[in-house]
């Protein structure tokens, strides 16, 4: 052990790493509540969905006819649809 153990460098090295991590965690916060935002839209159009097709005047859901499947939309709050946000870093 013949290197000297400098508490500065140390300490500055140990900020460094707690900014890198605070970042990470500010990235994955906003993840999550990205995640969370979604899943709350996704409830509310099963709900509506839901009360769309429940039976009308006694008919049963086989009675009724069929509707068109839609296409899927990109949701315009995710960061992978929006030029002004960039998508998350994929190694963090």
């Amino acid at each position: 052990m013949g290197q000297d153990f400098d508490p500065r460098a140390a300490a500055a090295s140990l900020a460094a790493e707690a900014a890198v991590l605070e970042a990470r965690i500010r990235i994955l916060q906003e993840a999550l509540d990205d995640v969370g935002t979604r899943i709350k839209r996704s409830a509310e159009r099963l709900r509506l969905l839901r009360e769309r097709s429940r039976p009308e005047s006694g008919r049963t859901p086989e009675e009724h006819p069929p509707t068109p499947a839609r296409p899927a939309l990109p949701d315009p709050e995710s960061p992978y649809g929006r030029p002004d946000r960039p998508a998350p870093c994929p190694h963090c």
